[in-house]
């Protein structure tokens, strides 16, 4: 059994496949900031002296209800004339939506904003507002009820060039791209954020650490990104988790996530080398019983020649005495005879 053919087909194996499978255009990028907005023109008006112009843009939902707020809408829509407030369908196209509203005033003091709600509530927009003659107070925060911000995290594998491809699916130091998000959950703007993370193969293993800025203001309503590159030792095989903390602005908020690295050049030269192991365990084999049945057969021979031997050599002493016991037998009938 030849194993050579299997050798043959391990050398053209598609590695330029193979390396390439994963690499993607990757690279830090520097933070910023995105969400819904919402702007207004003129900033300052009268209640019941006409109209603003609003501009709304960035929204998902396909619905927005617009009102006009005290206190900076800290307490939600108890802070907003909700009465007066405009329900709209927004343009799915991604242009913006233009349209005007009257100055209305809010239930709650100044400081004023143009709240813009999406319908799910999850996307806010603010815009100042001044409302002429209506009295500013101080803000007013709602208690603490949970998480004030919302994070998440992404990753994909992202090697720098072919050679880093390699090491990957062999096993070795894996390059990632690794995406954290923040989202302002309140109705205030923050701005104590702090990050930190990590990764690991257990909950107490610490085998990289993510370098993250820290968030800096994050509006009502918008969410920071960062993108960092990360590199995960070898061995790199199997599951890894990724943490990220926020602290600092209300209730500490981990998120994790876990992905699995398979380095599959590596487990494809595995099985091409069990598979030639096996082939040449089975060719040791057929060898081995072929050598002992050429064995068994010259045996065989050799006591075929010696047993002829001795029938031949045998045959020729009984003919011998034969033939003297015939010449006896006539001895014996001649004397008689006399």
């Amino acid at each position: 059994m030849d194993v050579h053919p299997f050798r043959r087909a391990l050398l053209a194996l598609p590695l330029p496949l193979l390396l390439t499978a994963g690499m993607t255009v990757h690279g830090e990028s520097d933070p910023f900031t995105s969400g819904p907005a919402v702007a207004v023109n003129p900033g300052e008006a009268a209640p019941g002296g006409g109209n603003v112009t609003l501009t709304v843009d960035g929204f998902t939902s396909p619905y927005v209800t617009i009102s006009i707020c005290g206190n900076e809408s800290r307490r939600g829509s108890a802070d907003c004339n909700m009465a007066a407030s405009v329900g709209v369908e927004v343009p799915q196209d991604g242009t913006p939506l233009v349209l005007q509203i009257p100055a209305v005033a809010p239930p709650a003091d100044c400081p004023c904003v143009v709240r813009v709600v999406g319908r799910d509530s999850i996307e806010i927009a603010l815009a100042p507002l001044v409302i002429t003659g209506h009295p500013v107070g101080p803000v007013v925060d709602p208690p603490v009820g949970g998480p004030l911000v919302s994070v998440s995290v992404s990753t994909r594998e992202a090697p720098e060039g072919a050679l880093d491809a390699l090491r990957s699916q062999l096993g070795g130091p894996t390059t990632y791209e690794v995406t954290v998000t923040v989202r302002n959950r309140t109705t205030s703007p923050l701005k104590q954020v702090r990050l930190s993370g990590s990764a690991g193969r257990g909950s107490d293993d610490n085998i990289a650490t993510l370098v993250l800025d820290d968030p800096g203001l994050i509006a009502v309503g918008q969410t920071w990104q960062q993108t960092v590159i990360a590199k995960v030792p070898a061995p790199s095989f199997g599951a890894v988790t990724w943490r990220v903390a926020a602290s600092g602005a209300g209730p500490a908020v981990v998120t994790t996530k876990s992905t699995r690295h398979r380095p599959t050049l590596l487990v494809v030269l595995a099985l091409v080398v069990v598979l030639n192991l096996g082939l040449l365990a089975i060719r040791w084999r057929v060898r081995r019983r072929v050598a002992r049945a050429a064995r068994r057969a010259a045996a065989h021979s050799d006591v075929i020649d010696v047993d002829g031997a001795e029938t031949v050599g045998g045959g020729d002493a009984t003919d011998a005495t034969d033939a003297g016991g015939a010449v006896d037998r006539n001895d014996d009938l001649r004397a008689s005879l006399r």
